[in-house]
């Protein structure tokens, strides 16, 4: 898939890590994050740690979790010229799938007098709400929890 549009579903950055704390920390504070998360880790490297859990596996679990809407991510340890940064890239396919779902219900029922432009328009705005809200959320939350977590400088 090209990446000029999967910014839709990706959240990614990174953040700055102090000289105080190891490598081996770092990953052990994100596995830790995780876990609080309701997020299993299904590979650790030495540099990385990778989650993945189906949007669907938890869906009686608390909704009021940062990370609630990503279903896989990869954070790993990188050197630049600035120092270390612990990268992460957060993928939300499953509550993409979900909302679009959900968007093409609302155009069924706003096209049921024949006015498709309303059906767009009431699909438009369930996608809005459902996803973009979600999104809206998680942007503001994820790299905050992120940034404590791994206590950065």
């Amino acid at each position: 898939m090209p990446r000029l549009l999967d910014f839709i579903w990706h959240l990614r950055g990174s953040v700055r890590l102090g000289d105080r704390v190891d490598n081996t920390a770092v990953l052990e504070r994100v596995e830790r994050m995780l876990e609080h998360q309701r997020k299993p880790t299904i590979e650790r490297g030495q540099q990385s740690v990778i989650f993945e859990e189906p949007l669907w596996s938890n869906f009686w679990g608390s909704n009021w979790r940062a990370t609630v809407i990503y279903d896989h991510g990869r954070f790993w340890i990188d050197q630049d010229l600035e120092g270390r940064r612990l990268r992460y890239d957060l993928r939300s396919l499953h509550a993409l799938i979900i909302c679009l779902f959900g968007a093409l219900m609302f155009f069924a029922i706003g096209s049921l007098g024949g006015d498709i432009i309303q059906g767009l328009a009431f699909a438009a705005l369930a996608f809005a709400w459902l996803y973009g809200m979600n999104i809206v959320l998680a942007v503001l939350r994820v790299p905050a929890l992120i940034r404590r977590s791994v206590g950065t400088v």
